[in-house]
This record gives structure tokens, sequence and C-alpha cells, in this order.
């Protein structure tokens, strides 16, 4: 079992128990273990915890729930996290399974065992893995450091590159990113945005010169000279579903993971945006139509159209662009792909 997680610098101690006279101690959420104290506000209400310098999910399971090997049922309720091996210092947790509404325990005898019940789920989101192409177009670069090895970390300096018609202030604040590709839409082939990989934050020291001088605030994982720079974004956030205003079918285009086929809380990017009309926490329901044995490759001689279109699960938007969006998938009953139909409907 996987139990030394990459740490942060530095070191959070935790102490069980009560504290008798600790001035800057505060309670965690309340839950059916002993109370648990830390020496600095960390946590939030919702069973939200902020993640401290040192922190792994090993230790995180060994002190929230005494047993360090629940760690995959933690990550299974942060979608946000990509990698449990990566988590930083203030990102969130969330230290309780997401919010289903309506669910019960009543049994309910159903004439299909497959549903098409509205999955009531909260996403804590994390900003992750895609940037518009217009925008991707725009973004500078490092070009050079100040520093004299390869390899750039927080407190290091940078020098940036921008277009001639970007303004830059001193202060202004920036992400670095890896572009790892871009994303085609698997119709019309056209790419509609780069995957990316956030690796940290830039802050502008001086800007008075061609080659913008710059402070590496935080730092994810490495970055090296030939990284980009794109404006500063929120990290983490909770997404919540929203009722559909409107009816809309969109395409799934492609998916952040870099895996064959989508699956239940992997993010994807959909082919519709804000000038559609979509909003943060619309859902999709997933469909498809034919016989299940053809998958995505039905036979050249068959009529799709005797079909009628089944729900093959449920995407909730948690990022919203002009043209395009992010979503997770809250539920999936088969494998998902390139390509598979997204139908919201009005009222839904």
């Amino acid at each position: 079992m996987l139990r030394g997680f990459t740490r942060a610098v530095g070191i959070v101690t935790v102490l069980i128990g009560v504290a008798l006279g600790g001035p800057q101690s505060a309670e965690a959420y309340d839950i059916d273990t002993p109370d648990i104290v830390t020496q600095n506000p960390t946590f939030g209400i919702g069973g939200l915890y902020v993640i401290q310098p040192g922190d792994n999910m090993w230790d995180l399971c060994t002190v929230f729930f005494h047993n360090p090997y629940k760690w995959p049922t933690m990550w299974s309720w942060n979608p946000q996290v990509t990698n449990p091996h990566w988590i930083y210092p203030g990102d969130v947790l969330r230290m309780r399974p997401p919010v289903q509404r309506g669910a019960d325990r009543t049994v309910v005898w159903s004439e299909s065992r497959y549903s098409d019940r509205k999955v009531f789920m909260e996403i804590l989101s994390r900003y992750v893995g895609y940037l518009p192409d217009r925008k991707f177009k725009h973004s500078g670069k490092i070009i050079h450091a100040r520093e004299s090895h390869d390899t750039l970390a927080e407190y290091d300096e940078i020098y940036l590159a921008f277009k001639k018609d970007m303004v830059v202030r001193r202060g202004e604040k920036f992400t670095i990113y890896r572009n790892l590709g871009p994303v085609i839409h698997p119709t019309t082939e056209k790419v509609v945005g780069h995957k990316v990989k956030h690796l940290g934050i830039a802050k502008v020291l001086d800007a008075r010169n061609d080659y913008v001088k710059a402070l590496i605030l935080k730092s994810y994982e490495e970055i090296y000279r030939g990284d980009w720079i794109t404006s500063i974004f929120p990290h983490s956030f909770d997404v919540s579903p929203v009722l559909n205003e409107l009816d809309m079918l969109a395409t799934l285009v492609d998916y952040y993971q870099p895996t064959r086929f989508a699956g239940q809380l992997h993010y994807v990017y959909i082919d519709k945006g804000r000038l559609d009309g979509l909003k943060r926490g619309n859902r999709f329901v997933i469909q498809r139509r034919g016989d299940g044995l053809w998958f995505d490759d039905p036979p050249e001689d068959a009529d799709l159209k005797k079909f009628p279109w089944e729900r093959m699960g449920e995407v909730m938007v948690v990022e919203v662009f002009e043209e395009n969006s992010l979503g997770v998938v809250t539920q999936s009953i088969k494998e998902l792909v390139r390509g598979d139909r997204l139908m919201m409907k009005k009222g839904y």
C-alpha cells in the first residue's frame, strides 16, 4: 500500500483530543470520532479540510478515521484530485461523501435495471486540464530565468515574453502551465482547445522591459523554461446541480485522463459553452442507441434510427468557457467514448 505520498515542504502537527489552553486551536468538523484539533483553523463547513504543508492522504486518514487504508475512499470523495500522490497546501479536501440529495435506504422495484433517476451530487471541483484555443494563442511564455539551474520552483525569478498587444502590470499574477496537446472535436476534427497541466503561480515584479520579470510564488511540480503563462483562476470550488433552463444537444469531445474510455468522476470536455446559454451546474444525460454489442462501432448496414436513445450516464458542468465547457461524469453505467451524445433537457 502506498504510504509515502509526496509531501510538500513543511510540517503540520495534529493533536488528537481536546486542547487545554491552546490559543491558536480550532475544532474540525463534527464526526463520530474523538475531537481533532489542529494548530491552525484549516477546515470549513460541510466537512471540508484545507490541506497543510506536509499532509498526505495516508496520514489524514490515520488522523480523521483511524485507518490509513481508507485513503482510496477519501480519494473517491474528491474527484478534483487527479493523482492521490499529489495534494497541495491550500487546496480543499472533502472529508465526507458528496451529498446526494433524495437518496434513501428504501428498496424500490423498477421496471428496468437501467435507472433514469436524476443524480443530485455536489462536486468539489478542481480547475483542471483545459484552456480554450483563444486563450492559448494569447498566452505568455517563460523564456529565461535568473537562476543557474534547469529545474525551477518556488521563489525562483523568471523572465516572461508576451505578445506586443498584451498589457502586463507589476504585481499581476499568472498561472503557469504546460501544454499537453490539442483537444480535437471527433466530428469536425477542429482544434477546440488544449489539454494543460497546471504547474504553479507567478507574480510580476517588473514589467518595464521587453522581458517581464516575475517570481514563482507557488509550484506544484518542476517548472522549466518553455512552460506557458496565462491569466490567474481559482483552483477549486464547489459545484451543485442547477435547473436546466433550455434544451441543448452537445458532444463529448474528449477527456482529461489519458485513457481510451471515460467513466464516473472523470473530467470531460463538452463542445457547448457560455455563448450557447450553458451554466455551471447544468446537467447532460449521456445517450447512445443500438445493440449493446456494437458499442461505438455499429455495422454499416445497421439502421440506428429504429432504436430509441438510451441513457448511459450523466455529466455535470463544472466550468464554462465561451464555446466549450468542462464537466465531471457523475454517473456512468457503461464505458464512455469520444463522440458520445449529450442531451440537456429543459427543467431537468
